[in-house]
């Protein structure tokens, strides 16, 4: 199986979780999106999908905030 990777992303003044092309949301803030994004992505892994969830900095970089890998009761591998 393929490795989940849930995208915090910005469109219309509004934050997005993004996960292969389906859009969860609108978030007011990039920090509600964030915490949607770690429970997307927790339940991913719970249910035995190695995933990720990646936000941007204030230059549009993004990085790895949360990965199943990383939490020692993930069933995930």
């Amino acid at each position: 199986m393929s490795r989940a990777l849930y995208v915090v992303i910005q469109s219309q003044q509004n934050w997005w979780v993004d996960l292969e092309g389906k859009a969860h949301g609108p978030f007011a803030s990039l920090e509600a999106a964030t915490e949607e994004g770690r429970q997307l992505a927790r339940l991913a892994a719970h249910a035995g999908r190695v995933s990720e969830l990646l936000i941007p900095d204030e230059r549009g970089r993004y990085s790895v905030v949360w990965a199943s890998e990383n939490e020692p009761h993930s069933s995930a591998a």
